[in-house]
This record gives C-alpha cells, structure tokens and sequence, in this order.
C-alpha cells in the first residue's frame, strides 16, 4: 500500500475538497459499456480540462465510456483522494456494470492513477501515464546504477517513503506476465521525461508512445488518441 505523500506542500488558492468528488461523465451511446477510463488532471488543472483537449471525444470514438475527475490538488494536500475515487467513481462504476477499468493520469494525475491502482489493484485493469510525475531523479539513478528497474532490489531507506513504494509496484507490476497493464507517453522535451529512463527499460516497446512536445495538453492530447486506437484497452466489439 502506497502512503497518500507527495513532495509539493499545500499554497494558498487550492480549491475546497467536495464530497463526493466532483466529475464530469460521457458514456458512448449504444457501446457495450463494460470500458471506462477514469481521468485525473495535473496539478492547476480540472476536470474540464479533458474535455477542452478532445480527450473525452477522443474516447469515446474508440468505444470508450469517460469519466474526468475534478481530482485537483486539494485533495492530494489532504490526503483523501484515495478514498474518494474509491467511493465516489470506481465502486459506483462496477456496480453500473463496468469491467474493464483504467486510470489515466496527466503529470500529477499520472502520480494519483499509480497511487490508486496500488491501493487497490483488483479495481484496475491498467494504468495510462502521460507525462507522470515520478518522484525525485536521485532515486532514479539508484535504479539505473543498480542495473535497471528488474535488477534493483528496492532497498532504498535515503530516499522518501512514497518514491520508494511507487518504483517498487512499478518493479512488481512490469515483471508480472499478467500484472496491472502500464502505458507510458511522453513529448520529448518534457522535463520530467528524465525520471523515465528504468521504467522505458521495463516497459515493452508496444506500451511507450513518445512525440515531439513538451508538458502541455498540446502534446498529450494527440498521445491520447494513438493510445486510445492501438492499445488494446477496449475489448474488439
């Protein structure tokens, strides 16, 4: 189980958490209605967001039911976004009758999704990364001078709790044959694409999408939509 830390401290301007978690719901019309991709923003971002960058659309175009959560950084400040995604969108949708789920994260999203497909991941079929916040670079070069993600050993007591769980479910997940499904895109020039480097080595090649771009909507959104048509994430109709 991964601890709801995270390295950014709360600033003034947070928007007030809700109960139940506010989101923003498209379900294709005449689907079989058994995927939904659960999105989470970046840190100054919203729900609203996705919709903005096509992401909704893009979506349901491949068959695809979305929700956006308004999954802002109030409520990794309060550590309660766990909980809520729980309660509030990933139960509610099994009992509507999805079975096939996956968590996409933006940035810091990318940072929720892995959190919640750790605490839970019977929940989850799979867990889309664009331009996800990872931790520090410090910890990653330990991996990288280990030998890679497989070869490290996960002992690593210098560095924050909340990296070292989330690199070990990463190590776990990539070396299972049926582990929880882990899709990574990046634009080139993002800065936080140096933090990537053990997770390209243990990620198959099929399941990393790269474009030219920085860390901007920009160029996640036409990354969505290559992952949304090539990857297998809906069932074949």
């Amino acid at each position: 189980m991964l601890p709801l830390q995270i390295l950014l401290a709360s600033c003034a301007g947070t928007p007030p958490t809700e109960n139940p978690i506010p989101s923003i719901s498209s379900v294709v019309p005449d689907s079989p209605g058994k995927t939904l991709v659960v999105m989470l923003p970046g840190r100054g971002d919203r729900a609203d967001n996705f919709v903005k960058a096509n992401f909704v659309e893009i979506g349901n175009g491949q068959h695809i039911d979305v929700i956006a959560v308004d999954a802002h950084f109030g409520y990794y400040a309060e550590r309660n976004l766990i909980p809520r995604l729980h309660n509030d969108i990933i139960l509610p949708a099994r009992a509507r009758g999805y079975e096939n789920i996956w968590m996409l994260g933006v940035s810091m999203g990318g940072f929720g999704s892995l959190l919640y497909a750790a605490e839970h991941p019977d929940m989850v079929s799979g867990v889309i990364l664009l331009a996800p916040f990872l931790g520090g670079l410090e910890l990653v070069d330990e991996i990288e001078n280990a030998g890679g993600l497989a070869a490290w050993n996960g002992d690593a007591k210098d560095f924050k709790q909340y990296e070292v769980d989330l690199w070990r479910w990463l190590k776990s997940e990539t070396a299972k044959s049926n582990g929880t499904s882990v899709v990574l895109g990046f634009g080139r020039s993002d800065r936080l694409a140096m933090a990537y480097g053990p997770l390209l080595q243990a990620l198959d090649a099929s399941n990393v999408f790269e474009s030219d771009g920085g860390h901007n909507w920009k160029t996640w959104g036409p990354l969505w939509s290559r992952i949304a048509a090539e990857c297998e994430i809906a069932p074949a109709m």
